[in-house]
């Protein structure tokens, strides 16, 4: 199985917080690039559709909240990515 097959797989199966630089492989595996908003915004800009998915990179820690998750995920399975 391959790396993104695995990232896919973990992200599936998370009820709850998610490491967001997992966040950031599964997302640019997917075709997604990364852009810096303000602050702590990011926004993942597909590069093909260009649909985009805008995140808080979380801080001080470093893990997506669950309901963040539960968004993120909900979209790449409604598109067919996930």
């Amino acid at each position: 199985m391959t790396r993104l097959e695995t990232l896919k797989d973990e992200f599936r199966a998370c009820r709850g917080p998610f490491p967001y630089s997992k966040l950031v492989k599964l997302l640019s595996g997917l075709g997604y690039d990364l852009k810096a908003g303000t602050g702590s915004g990011r926004k993942f800009v597909h590069a093909v559709t260009k649909k985009v998915i805008i995140v808080h990179e979380p801080h001080p820690g470093n893990e997506i909240k669950p309901y963040m998750v539960n968004q993120i995920r909900n979209y790449l399975i409604d598109r067919n990515e996930l």
